[in-house]
């Protein structure tokens, strides 16, 4: 719900051009190479694409001898068509994805000034992990800021410790939702930058430096920073490093480097300048990812964010398949949620490459090839009990699946590399990622049937 102070009239903050229209701040950056990165990594997928199964079939018949003449053609025919589907589905993107984000990044000046910024962090039920969150808020290294908890209700000792720390505190006595306690927030700081992060989060120190030197322009309306595990230790915490480091290693990067924009503001490392924040009207509560829906509004209005990839902020994993499937249900959900608020920026000029490539992209390739995964596991077992050689068809298949196993490690390595991040322990998980990929297809399909069936939304 907005809040009443939020509905507020502000004068423009972007400049005009002199004949009175608003240059757009959405555009293609480097479009010549934008273009000849997409044909090459087209080219290679195509090229992949024409050999690969001849490849294969020489693998097989080097391992195995001769077993195709074994079952009828069209079975094999149908297991080409799945692994060709699954490979240049994979291959394409990750090229194409790892082209735009080495592309030069142009920054024509740095924010040198330095003005107050308020820190929201918004807490329920934390006792475990609040105050190492303050700790790290209260080190950073910057010289005139607030930090400001609000405490939503909890019923732990979350309030008792938050007490102990020299902050300003928000107590709401019953619990509200997390968009209530950021709107909250926001009425109290005095910041002329606001700078959010979660209470299970540790700052980098240098944090507020970071984002707020990328302020350079008026049409900047926020600055989102890099959002990492503190741990990886176990297979789901490794499993989510490399996810994380591949969104925003590569993805957030292709997208500001191409668009000069990106998509979605983590709600754990993202800084606003308060004036936006209140032009926008707030958080909503609308839909269950409210960072992505603020985002977008935000475009909407015509300013746009960036990302800082050198202010961290390290947030606690999931460490159970039980917790992972909620937090990813609601993630999927919310986002089902907001791209229906905002369906009209889909293939639009709203916001430039990010309406008309990443958010199209986004939702349905990231949703169709959730249905494809779980569709070749549901056809590739009743091929293996229908061939009557069932062990036999299963070998053949084995030189498919490690190809396309290597091609996932590679997504995962490649962006690890890249950020410095790669130890031995996540290479040999780059190589394990399916159980957890496939997971989180299934996660997306039970979203996406919830949302098709309007259940209620739940934190």
């Amino acid at each position: 719900m907005n809040h009443p102070e939020f509905q507020m009239s502000h004068s423009p903050t972007i400049s005009l051009a002199p004949d009175g229209i608003a240059p757009s701040p959405f555009r293609v950056r480097h479009p010549l190479a934008v273009m000849l990165t997409a044909s090459v990594s087209l080219a290679v997928a195509m090229i992949v694409w024409h050999l690969m199964p001849g490849q294969v079939d020489s693998l097989n018949l080097l391992i195995w001898g001769e077993p195709s003449q074994s079952f009828p053609a069209w079975m094999h025919q149908v297991l080409d068509l799945f692994f060709l589907i699954y490979l240049a589905g994979a291959l394409f993107p990750f090229l194409l994805f790892l082209g735009l984000s080495m592309l030069p990044d142009r920054v024509e000046a740095v924010n040198s000034s330095l003005p107050f910024v308020s820190v929201i962090i918004p807490s329920f039920n934390e006792e475990e992990r609040i105050a190492q969150c303050i700790e790290s808020a209260l080190a950073l290294d910057y010289p005139a800021y607030e930090v400001i908890i609000v405490d939503d209700g909890s019923k732990d000792l979350t309030l008792p410790i938050i007490e102990h720390y020299d902050v300003s505190v928000i107590r709401l006595r019953t619990n509200r939702g997390k968009v209530e306690a950021l709107n909250q927030g926001i009425e109290k700081a005095k910041g002329e930058i606001i700078f959010f992060t979660d209470s299970d989060s540790t700052l980098d120190p240098k944090v507020l430096r970071y984002l707020v030197a990328r302020f350079t322009d008026a049409t900047i309306g926020a600055v989102a920073g890099m959002v990492l595990p503190q741990h990886h230790d176990s297979y789901l915490l490794r499993m989510q490093t490399i996810e994380y480091i591949y969104g925003q290693n590569i993805i957030k990067a292709a997208q500001l480097k191409s668009g000069g924009a990106v998509s979605i503001c983590p709600g754990p490392a993202t800084a606003f300048r308060r004036n936006v924040l209140l032009e926008v009207g707030g958080y909503r509560s609308r839909t269950l990812a409210e960072d992505f829906d603020i985002t977008l509004e935000m475009m909407e209005l015509g300013y746009r964010a960036v990302y800082e990839p050198r202010a961290v902020s390290y947030t606690s994993g999931m460490t159970k398949w039980k917790g992972l499937g909620k937090q990813r249900l609601r993630w999927s959900r919310g986002h089902l949620q907001v791209y229906r608020e905002h369906r009209r920026m889909l293939f639009s000029g709203i916001g430039g490459p990010i309406s008309r490539f990443w958010l199209p992209w986004s939702l349905f390739i990231g949703y169709g090839s959730a249905f494809m995964e779980l569709l070749f596991l549901g056809v590739y077992p009743f091929l293996v009990i229908i061939s009557f050689l069932p062990l036999l068809f299963l070998k053949l298949g084995l030189i498919y699946m490690l190809i396309l196993e290597c091609i996932t490690a590679l997504q995962g390595i490649a962006p690890l590399m890249r950020a410095g991040l790669l130890t031995p322990s996540l290479a040999l998980a780059s190589f394990m990622t399916q159980p957890y990929r496939i997971f989180l297809s299934y996660m997306r399909i039970v979203a996406y049937s919830y949302e098709m069936q309007e259940r209620s939304n739940t934190w």
